[in-house]
Order: structure tokens, then C-alpha cells, then sequence
């Protein structure tokens, strides 16, 4: 397949000799230093962007979301999930209280595993696996990040494969700049390190960044014994401007590894009370480490003013191995156990590791989760910029091609608990799921801004063809090999209507759509979704948004993760949920007063939401509860883990050289599961988080942030078994200087 990358190199060298051979007085175009509408532009570099600024998101047609580096800054988070809780729209399921492995939502698509939404880099498709194996069991060290966006409605339109909520874009640290080196370094309940080198000479430029963060996890074992975790990052970016044409050569390198201790065992509901920070015995060898490494080419040119291109060749690989208590041995009740504290046989203490296992049945089944990944392709993107009289129109022209493949090799080892201590049985060892799934892709996008006076209309849409292959690898008898084909067309059109400088109107309607993966029944169809969205945004006297959406699926899909509750028998497997509806409003108001050299600033941010089936049926998702007989989802059953009401609010004090920020997150009840039978809600709750900073020196920074600076303990999840708890306070103070 990837013999048709030739067509890229045929389509950039058109686009270069379309470029030398066509008069820029027939097509012209806003000057370089303003985009339309007067929006600032980000010059050559900005082809990596999909907003590139707050000022851009203010027009843009559609819901769309710009984290400048200053916002980034204010806080200087490590978890990503504590950025993005402020951004409306945006549900986070945390799960380690570190934000390890981010669980992200958009508009009420479910949030683990951020399975539902495309997440990218600099462009680029960042999952480990996003057509094969779209759980996002990586997610990018928040230092390496100069800004983040975040895409809804039809603003997501030309993003894939998944994008039924919405997308993501993460832009690393950019390589112009001013030549420096920065030293950041911080310590408390956890410590990081941070060192970033960029320079230039000629027209050659270079980035180099390592980071590295480690410190305890947040609960502990009975024992004592350390639990910890380990994060190293490297990012290293070099670029060639080349003679003639504005071309430009890139090359980015990354690797990131992690070593933790971390587990999705939980504990009962009396001992969360009695201590939420307490870890069971069973889960003493719980350990997650992984290493992936990325290495991306990339050509861009912009041979007149109203016309660039880029192409990036990249490739991905990751190895990953969780090996972590899964269940015990022809014993099923250990969930209720802990979930409801029905326990007549002390499941609880065994796990606790009060007692010792009786007989074979109560031996401990201790999983391994190896997989490796691969990620790669080419994407290529041209943007026109033409006017036509009264008519502007910026037009993008884009193709991927794309790779990608997970293999699993999982297994299962018996152990017994003795004096609180597991010990293995060095005869049993059994695999339990032994696969590889292969996806290849093309895709391409096209979108037209039309601008006519005040008014903007994009329009766009994405055709993708997905080839998928499933291989057993020789698990069971005469394995075969299954195969299935997807065809997709995803279109959109949105607009934003500027009433004057400070008020514009916005509104569309698009296509949502999650794919079905490898190895699936023919039974199982995409889930699909028609979206609506209609809202304002105002500049003046202060900054306020408000957007109603409304989500018409189709058909709502689910799939089985480890992290859901789903035995090995059914990871990966997917299933049909009939139709639904999500809707509800987004809204953001901020502001910043001064009194003499004093800034408050304000921000105050609200999302509401009802995500319910709107068809009943006989549940087979143990994600959507019990599957047993005569366990039904019934028309108006909530999705689970979707909160009604979330509120952000952000304040703080600003004087010549020292600040104060102060942000409160608020969360509504969610619902652990959509079967009534069982359900549990799982309780609101509010966290106050604080920073402080002193600019000492004109390239100087003195820090401190208390997360959670009540020491709120609050509960997240219920999954895959057991309760977990949300971040406890955490303090962490530093300096940042820039030589």
C-alpha cells in the first residue's frame, strides 16, 4: 500500500511548479503578517497548528479550544487531566490521581481510555495503535507542550479515525525561538527535572529536551514496601531551511519510558472509608513498565504567500507489559465483594492478605499484558489561500496514509497468598490471549473556509478506507485469519457570523463516527452520530462563550478494556448499543480587572450534559453493567461516568513580579454503570488547587503549587474492581530559569 507515498512527492512537486508558473497577482491573498479577518498569523510555522491562536479560535467556525503557553505555565500541571477539567466539554475519569494514563471525553463520548476521540501531536496521530487498538495507554509528558487545542462539532471533522466526540492537537515545543537554554527543577511529593537547549546557526536550528519525574504513587501497600513510579521523556527537533521558496526540512526524534507500580485493584467501601490510600496485598506485584520511541521527517514549502504544503513521514513503536492481579481461580465473587461488601467467605481478606488462600480456588490468577505497537505512515497537507472578488477562500487539501498494528501475548500465572506475601506456582502458566491486529488506512480530507464579508462557512468532510486483519497466532483450533473492510465518508459544515469586532454568531452540523475495529463481528456497525451545535462567542467587555450541541447517535458502540471490568475472554470486543442522544451547553466567561499595578483575573467555566440510551435492549457490555440474564438497558439509562453538571472556576491576584492563582474544579455524580440493576452513583465533589510564582530575576521563576490544597478525599471510579480515589494534596515547589 505504501507504494502510493510516490503520489506525495508527485503532488509536492506540482504544487511547486503550479507555484512558479501562476501570477500571485490572480490570486491574491492577506498579507503575511495578518491572516483574514485581521487574525495575527503564526507565519511558516503555523502549518503545524490547526488554531495557532486564541485570536483564531475566536473565529473560528465551530467549537475550538486554544491553551497558550502562558495558561500552560500558571500551574506548571504534569497531569493533563487537571488542564483540560477547564476547558468545557471536557470530561476526564481519573484513575491514578497522577494523570499516568489520562481518561479523556468529549461532549459525553465515554472517557476511558480517551478511546473515543483522536488525540495528536504536532499533527500526527499519537495513539500507539489508533485504528488497531485505540486505547490511549500513552499520553505525552505535559513539559514537552508549548500549547494545546482542543476540536468539537466541525471543527473535527477532518480528524480520524475516531472523532465522535471530538479531537486534540498537542504542540510541542516550537524550534524557532530565541536561543537559550532553560533549567527547570522541582521537588515535594514528587520530583522532576527538566533541561531544554534550543539554538540555531545559520539556517540550521536545533531543540533538544529531557525531562525526567519520579516520586510515590499515591496509595500503599500494608507492607510498607515502596510503591513508586518513573517517567522519563527525551524530545530532540532539528530544521534546515533550505534555498528558494520558502522550504524547510525537519526532523523530530522522541523517546519516553515509564516505570510504575501501579494497579487497578481497588479496595471495599469500608476500608476507602476507614483509609482511601490503602493498597491490598494481592496487588504487591503490580508493575507497568513501557518504552516507546517516534522519528518524524518532514518537507514544508510556501513558494508564494497564498500557498504552503507539508509532508511528514513518521513511525511509532511501543512495548508495553502491565502485569497486575486479574482475578482468582473459579472465583467470581470478589467483584461484589468489593463493590458492595457482601463478603460471607473474607474474599476481602485474602486479598487484603489477612489470611491465607484455603484451597486451589482461592489461588490468585496474576496477569501479563505484553504488547508492542507499531504506528506509521505519511500525511501530507496543502493550503490555498484564494480570492475571487468578494470571495475569500481558504482551502486545505489533505491525505493520509497510515499503519499501524498491536500484537498481544498475554498470560496468566497462579499464585497463593502466604503470610501476606504471594507465592507463585512456577508449573502454572497459561496464555491467555495470543494475537495480532493490522489496520491500513487511507485517508483524505478537504475543507473549504468561504469568507463573504462577516460571514465564514466551512465546509469539509473525510473519506477514509480502513483494511483490518486479525491473525489468532495459533490460539485454539485451526485458527483463521478475519479480515474486514470499512468505507467512510464523514462530512460537516459550520459558520461564524461576526455582528461586530466583538460579537460573532456560530452554528453547524457534522458527523461523528468510531469505528469498528479488527477482529469483530459482522454484527457489530460503526457508531455514528449527527451533530448539532449553535452558540456565540463575545470579546467585549469581557470574554464569554456559550455553545448548545446536540448528538443524534445512531448507534452507540461499546468495547471491552481490562480497565472496564472485562475479563480476558473479551478484551477488545465490541458491541452495539442501538440509538442515543447526548446534548447539552457549554459555556466560558472570563475577565481580568486591574486596579493600578494589581490584575485579577477571572474565569468561570460551565458544562451541562444528558447522555442516555434511547433504545432497550438486553445488555451482553460488562462497561455498560451486569450481563447476566434479564439485565436490561432501558430508553433513558445513563451512559456511565458522564457528569450532568461541571463547573471550573479560576481566580487569582497579579503585582509586578509575584502571582497567585487559584482554580476550583467541581463535578457532578456520575453513573458507574447503565443497568439499573446494581447501578452506583458515584458522589460529586470539588477540588481547590493553588499556585504561587516570583519572577526573581528578568529569565527567573520561583514556584509552588498545592493540588488539592483541602485535602478533599473524594472517589473516582469503581473500576475495574473496587473503589479508587482521586489525588490527595500534593505540594510541589521549583524554579524555572532561562540562560
Amino acid at each position: 500500500m505504501f507504494t502510493q507515498s510516490l503520489l506525495l512527492i508527485l503532488l509536492l512537486s506540482s504544487v511547486k511548479s503550479f507555484a512558479q508558473g501562476t501570477s500571485e497577482a490572480s490570486l491574491a491573498a492577506p498579507s503575511s503578517s495578518e491572516d483574514k479577518l485581521g487574525q495575527p498569523s503564526n507565519g511558516d510555522d503555523d502549518v503545524i497548528y490547526v488554531i495557532g491562536s486564541q485570536e483564531k479560535a475566536f473565529y473560528t467556525p465551530g467549537s475550538a479550544h486554544f491553551i497558550d503557553q502562558k495558561e500552560l505555565k500558571k500551574f506548571n500541571y504534569e497531569d493533563v487531566n487537571r488542564i483540560l477539567d477547564k476547558v468545557p466539554g471536557v470530561y476526564i475519569q481519573e484513575e491514578d490521581g497522577l494523570g499516568l494514563r489520562p481518561n479523556i471525553g468529549v461532549r459525553g463520548a465515554h472517557p476511558v481510555r480517551s478511546k473515543k476521540i483522536t488525540i495528536m501531536e504536532d499533527g500526527i496521530l499519537m495513539g500507539p495503535a489508533p485504528y488497531s487498538a485505540p486505547a490511549a495507554y500513552y499520553f505525552p509528558s505535559t513539559n514537552r507542550m508549548s500549547s494545546m487545542e482542543v476540536f468539537k462539532g466541525p471543527s473535527s471533522v477532518k480528524y480520524g479515525p475516531n472523532s465522535v466526540g471530538g479531537a486534540i492537537n498537542m504542540v510541542t515545543k516550537l524550534l524557532d525561538g530565541p536561543q537559550e537554554t532553560q533549567v527547570e527543577m522541582s521537588g515535594g511529593t514528587f520530583n522532576q527535572a527538566v533541561l531544554l537547549n534550543r539554538g540555531s546557526l545559520g539556517n540550521f536550528s536545533w531543540l533538544v529536551q529531557a525531562s525526567r519525574k519520579e516520586g510515590d504513587l499515591l496509595r500503599s501497600l500494608p507492607s510498607g514496601e515502596d510503591v513508586d513510579f518513573e517517567q522519563n521523556d527525551f524530545l530532540v527537533k532539528l530544521g534546515q531551511k533550505l534555498p528558494g521558496y520558502n522550504q524547510r526540512l525537519e526532523f523530530k526524534f522522541s523517546f519516553a519510558d515509564e516505570d510504575s507500580d501501579e494497579t487497578y485493584l481497588g479496595t471495599s467501601t469500608a476500608d476507602f472509608n476507614n483509609d482511601a490510600f490503602t493498597r491490598y496485598a494481592a496487588s504487591q506485584d503490580d508493575n507497568l513498565q513501557w518504552q516507546r520511541y517516534a522519528i518524524q521527517g518532514s518537507y514544508s514549502i510556501k513558494p508564494a504567500s497564498w500557498i504552503k504544503a507539508k509532508s511528514t513521514v513518521y513511525h511509532h513503536q511501543m512495548r508495553r507489559n502491565w502485569v497486575k492481579f486479574n482475578n482468582l481461580f473459579n472465583r467470581q465473587d470478589f467483584r461484589t465483594a468489593l463493590n458492595n461488601d457482601v463478603d460471607p467467605d473474607n474474599i476481602i481478606g485474602l486479598l487484603r492478605g489477612d489470611r491465607d488462600s484455603r484451597d486451589d480456588t482461592e489461588r490468585l490468577r496474576i496477569g501479563s499484558n505484553d504488547r508492542t505497537f507499531f504506528s506509521q505512515g505519511v500525511q501530507s497537507q496543502v493550503d490555498l489561500s484564494l480570492n475571487t472578488g468578494p470571495i475569500a477562500h481558504e482551502l486545505q487539501i489533505g491525505l493520509r496514509l497510515h499503519r499501524d498494528q498491536v500484537a498481544r501475548n498475554h498470560t496468566e500465572q497462579a499464585a497463593t497468598m502466604v503470610d501476606g506475601e504471594l507465592i507463585y506456582d512456577e508449573v502454572f502458566l497459561e496464555t491467555t490471549s495470543k494475537n495480532k491486529d493490522r489496520s491500513e488506512a487511507i485517508a483524505l480530507f478537504l475543507e473549504d473556509e468561504i469568507i463573504t464579508g462577516n460571514l465564514t462557512t466551512k465546509i469539509g468532510a473525510r473519506v477514509e478506507q480502513v483494511d483490518h486483519r486479525r491473525d489468532p497466532r495459533g490460539i485454539g483450533q485451526n485458527p483463521v485469519i478475519e479480515t474486514n473492510t470499512e468505507r467512510v465518508f464523514v462530512p460537516g459544515i459550520g459558520f461564524n457570523y461576526s455582528v461586530n469586532n466583538d460579537l460573532v454568531l456560530l452554528g453547524g452540523v457534522n458527523k461523528g463516527i468510531t469505528l469498528v475495529g479488527p477482529g469483530q463481528s459482522e454484527a457489530i456497525e460503526n457508531e455514528v452520530a449527527i451533530n448539532y451545535e449553535a452558540g456565540f462567542r463575545l470579546k467585549a467587555p469581557f470574554y464569554m462563550e456559550a455553545i448548545a450541541f446536540y448528538s443524534d447517535y445512531k448507534n452507540l458502540k461499546g468495547s471491552c478494556t481490562f480497565a472496564e471490568g472485562c475479563d480476558e475472554s473479551q478484551l477488545d470486543v465490541e458491541f452495539n448499543g442501538g440509538a442515543g442522544e447526548i446534548f447539552g451547553l457549554e459555556s466560558i466567561a472570563s475577565h481580568e480587572f486591574a486596579v493600578g499595578a494589581f490584575r485579577f483575573p477571572v474565569r468561570l467555566g460551565y458544562t451541562f450534559t444528558v447522555a442516555r440510551f434511547n433504545t432497550s435492549f438486553a445488555n451482553s457490555n460488562p462497561a455498560w453493567g451486569p450481563t447476566e440474564e434479564n439485565n436490561i438497558i432501558r430508553a433513558g439509562d445513563p451512559m456511565p461516568y458522564v457528569p450532568q453538571n461541571q463547573i471550573s472556576f479560576g481566580t487569582g491576584v497579579s503585582f509586578r513580579k509575584f502571582a497567585m492563582d487559584i482554580n476550583m474544579l467541581w463535578k457532578d455524580q456520575v453513573a458507574d454503570q447503565s443497568v439499573a440493576e446494581g447501578r452506583r452513583l458515584i458522589p460529586s465533589y470539588g477540588v481547590v488547587d493553588t499556585a504561587f510564582s516570583y519572577q526573581y530575576n528578568q529569565k527567573g521563576r520561583a514556584f509552588l503549587r498545592v493540588n488539592n490544597i483541602l485535602d478533599n478525599t473524594y472517589l473516582v471510579g469503581l473500576r475495574p474492581f473496587g473503589l479508587r480515589p482521586g489525588s490527595p494534596r500534593t505540594i510541589v515547589a521549583g524554579f524555572n530559569q532561562t540562560f
